[in-house]
């Protein structure tokens, strides 16, 4: 790698920061962006790394006023230094879908890569994937023509709102639920076709956000005062895993009234699916049907983690429900792929 490049690395702690806590005799985020880069190889003169240190937790601790301040950081950095080349932001492999998804929406049109990554080994045991996956995101912010956040892990380059983690201890925890993942990494960086290519930047940071979302997922049996409870819980939004294509009971422990309760209150209800393939479809059976009537929003093929993400922050904007609607309908940052009224074109 002969061309000279400038990023910043964000650390935010998770797994790939982690070092043993001899007190609890367990694993502790402690590493920060300089230990961690000691453990990269040495022949990097080439890349110019800003080390921001944000925060040292474990990631199933992280809470949405966490993305916003991820996002800030990164407005932050930008501003001081329009010439970066992109961005690594260090995290933990579990909520890592989800703060990528917020950022995804959060930062829009920076132009240049924010490669989020992390490992399944902390970085302090030798056969961690830690330094790999590390390298591989710095070479991607460096030098990949890149122009949207991504998740980049295991020689993969991953859209986040496209993206679950599905291993727990395998070195490959994250896939692309359809389509194909942004691109692979070996000697080269190989990119496919559907990805936002670099631009000059020209972005909008926009970090408001309501945290009012709860994600329910559909069981056999549930009782119907659940949505109720919700509701009066306070929250604005209510994202519904449903069977299948988004079905939900419609007969015995019905849904269906306590979805139309929480419409009339104000509370948006959007139906996805609980299947990683496929699409949630408002009108392929009487049972997903009968949720679209009163009022539900179907998300099509949006994974349940980014259809959360999406609405706790259109709910930072409106609460109107027509707009809303409207808005999880809009493609941001390629969230929907299956439906074929809604196009997300790589420029």
């Amino acid at each position: 790698m002969s061309e000279q490049a400038k990023i910043c690395i964000i650390a935010t702690g998770g797994t790939i920061a982690s070092i043993e806590d001899p007190a609890s005799d367990s694993l502790r985020p402690s590493l920060k962006v300089e230990d961690l880069v000691k453990t990269l190889p040495k022949a990097m003169s080439n890349i110019d790394i800003i080390r921001k240190d944000l925060f040292l937790i474990d990631s199933a601790n992280m809470q949405p006023h966490h993305w916003q301040e991820i996002s800030e950081s990164i407005q932050s950095v930008h501003e001081d230094h329009p010439e970066l080349s992109g961005f690594v932001i260090t995290h933990g492999t579990d909520t890592m879908v989800y703060s990528a998804s917020a950022v995804s929406l959060m930062v829009q049109e920076l132009g240049k890569p924010i490669a989020f990554t992390g490992s399944q080994i902390p970085s302090s045991v030798p056969w961690s994937d830690g330094p790999r996956n590390i390298l591989d995101a710095i070479r991607v912010a460096s030098f990949a023509d890149l122009g949207e956040t991504c998740i980049v892990f295991n020689g993969e380059i991953h859209r986040p709102t496209r993206t679950k983690k599905v291993r727990v201890n395998s070195y490959d925890a994250f896939d692309s639920m359809d389509p194909t993942p942004l691109g692979v990494l070996s000697r080269e960086i190989v990119l496919f076709e559907d990805r936002k290519k670099r631009t000059t930047a020209n972005p909008t940071f926009d970090r408001r956000l309501d945290p009012n979302v709860f994600l329910l997922k559909v069981f056999p049996g549930m009782k119907p005062n659940v949505v109720s409870g919700i509701v009066e819980m306070g929250y604005h939004g209510l994202v519904i895993e449903g069977f299948g294509s988004g079905n939900i009971p419609s007969e015995e422990n019905s849904l269906v009234h306590g979805i139309q309760e929480a419409v009339d209150a104000g509370c948006a209800v959007v139906i996805s699916s609980q299947c990683a393939f496929g699409q949630a479809y408002p009108s392929l059976y009487e049972v997903s049907r009968a949720s679209a009537e009163v009022g539900a929003i179907s998300v099509y093929d949006m994974t349940s983690e980014a259809a959360f993400v999406k609405l706790a922050w259109i709910l930072g904007r409106t609460k109107k429900l027509d707009e809303i609607q409207e808005m999880m309908m809009k493609n941001y940052v390629g969230e929907i792929s299956f439906r074929s009224d809604v196009g997300f074109t790589a420029t």
